[in-house]
């Protein structure tokens, strides 16, 4: 937390501890408490909005975590306003981490504000708002985010710009496609197609099938199924592949009047000839090591690194993947 600390005194030197206390109670223990009613906490956000003037110059956020951002209201233009607060809520967590709250409080203990933190430590350690000095020198208009959620803002405001209706998400194994999926979907009330769905049957999973570069998913029965009817414009059933079983298992039907994300690797593979928009997400590596190893665990880890990832990097190196993208979205 020090590389935060130190940033927040070099933009606000003249915070008092109480606020100081704020911006590590909101980076450890998140802002869970200050929502009770969605449509409600909207209509306080507008008003809070109203009151401010807009500045396209405005810093747009500051780190306060690994995890988390300010969001300054002042850089927002309204017409995006529901987009941001939609994320805000996305964003929302309580958490019970208290043992490490305290830890950090101890850590800026000194003789000057110990008996101030030991009174704050034993009331119960309650949310604070900022100082009253705070408000009136750096007047604070902001909301917590999810800091990877700020790789996608300028993609949602695309689509709404724009009324994108057919979007494929590819990239590297553990970058956020399916989160990306899921937040158009729930957003823009997308139908989500996953590539996983359309993985090798047992009579397709040959020495040379696997060997194909792009050949790790059953793109013949994609294109029948998804690609075709798409391109017809036509409302279509297709059916997933259950791993449990390895066999086809259920169905899933699409409607051709709603807006559609596929999502997963190999879903711009060049043998699918759809007019769609493109997105690649990439992350750095040890990103990507770290969070395989916490969503898959050990052996699916060692899977992944051993087989998986290299056909993947070939994939998207041999059909130049990323140079045929409409956006690319890397990990910062």
């Amino acid at each position: 937390m020090e590389k935060y600390w130190q940033e927040s005194y070099q933009r606000y030197p003249n915070q008092k501890l109480q606020d100081f206390i704020k911006l590590n109670y909101q980076a450890i223990l998140g802002s869970g408490h200050l929502i009770s009613n969605i449509e409600d906490n909207y209509n306080y956000l507008l008003k809070e909005y109203k009151s401010i003037q807009y500045d396209k110059n405005h810093i747009l956020y500051e780190e306060i975590s690994d995890e988390l951002v300010r969001v300054q209201l002042e850089a927002i233009e309204e017409k995006y306003l529901k987009i941001y607060h939609f994320l805000f809520m996305k964003s929302v967590s309580i958490k019970k981490d208290m043992d490490t709250f305290i830890n950090l409080l101890n850590e800026i203990r000194t003789e000057e504000n110990s008996n101030e933190i030991d009174e704050y430590i034993n009331s119960g350690c309650p949310m604070v708002s900022h100082t009253q000095e705070f408000r009136e020198e750096y007047h604070p208009h902001y909301r917590l985010m999810n800091k990877d959620y700020i790789l996608y803002i300028d993609l949602l405001k695309k689509i709404e710009d724009e009324q994108i209706k057919l979007i494929r998400i590819d990239g590297m194994a553990g970058s956020g496609k399916s989160t990306l999926a899921q937040l158009i979907s729930e957003y823009f009330d997308y139908q989500i197609i996953h590539v996983d769905d359309f993985f090798l049957q047992k009579h397709q999973r040959t020495k040379e099938r696997f060997n194909e570069i792009g050949g790790n998913l059953d793109y013949e029965r994609f294109i029948e199924e998804v690609v075709n009817p798409l391109n017809n414009k036509e409302d279509f059933t297709y059916q997933i592949f259950d791993c449990s079983c390895m066999e086809l298992n259920d169905t899933k039907s699409i409607s051709i009047n709603k807006g559609i994300v596929i999502e997963g690797s190999y879903s711009l593979h060049p043998k699918f000839n759809l007019d769609s928009f493109n997105i690649f997400l990439e992350i750095k590596e040890e990103t990507q090591r770290k969070r395989i190893y916490k969503r898959n665990g050990e052996f699916l880890y060692n899977k992944f690194i051993n087989e998986w990832i290299p056909k993947e990097n070939n994939y998207f190196k041999y059909f130049n993947i990323k140079d045929k993208v409409n956006m690319l979205i890397t990990e910062k």
